[in-house]
């Protein structure tokens, strides 16, 4: 799939490519209010720095953003994957596209004019930090079954930053929307 994505942010005239993008969807989708299904395409043209986004990037858009919105709702199974290459590529292309996917999910966080409240509370601001210096990390990343556990490890870890967001911004009774 991402070999697809990235033929149509290619396509659409965009850097982006496609973990770093994902990123960017996955903030919006924790964020968003889980009512509102559909994502704008003028907000995907935003991220992207273009000023009109092809239906079909927009059509995979939708179905990454409903599949992120799923798996971040109250009674999923919490089975967010993050869009990166197959275990089978070599640690350090997987490493390096993880880190794009956070400095997307941190960059889709900042356009975010209604989470202020929420980013600057101590303990996110700490995961946030964490996310960031991952996204700064460009040492190679040698094959080895230590660095295989340890990419699994910081994975799982994302999943849960991005999960705590995502509780957190979910309105509440006592909580306004």
């Amino acid at each position: 799939m991402t070999d697809s994505i990235t033929d149509l942010l290619k396509a659409a005239g965009s850097d982006c490519g496609p973990a770093e993008f994902h990123g960017q969807i996955v903030a919006h989708a924790a964020l968003a209010d889980r009512r509102q299904k559909k994502l704008p395409q003028q907000t995907v043209a935003d991220w992207l720095a273009l000023t009109t986004v092809s239906e079909d990037l927009m059509q995979v858009t939708a179905e990454l953003h409903q599949a992120a919105v799923e798996s971040l709702e109250e009674f999923s199974d919490f089975d967010l994957t993050l869009l990166l290459p197959d275990d089978d590529a070599p640690m350090d292309e997987r490493f390096s596209e993880l880190t794009c996917w956070c400095s997307g999910f941190l960059h889709g966080l900042g356009l975010a004019q209604h989470a202020e409240g929420l980013l600057a509370q101590p303990d996110i601001r700490e995961m946030l930090e964490d996310l960031a210096a991952i996204a700064r990390s460009l040492a190679p990343v040698p094959d080895s079954e230590d660095n295989e556990s340890d990419f699994m490890e910081i994975l799982e870890y994302i999943r849960v930053v991005v999960l705590t967001i995502a509780i957190d911004a979910e309105p509440s009774p006592s909580r306004p929307a």
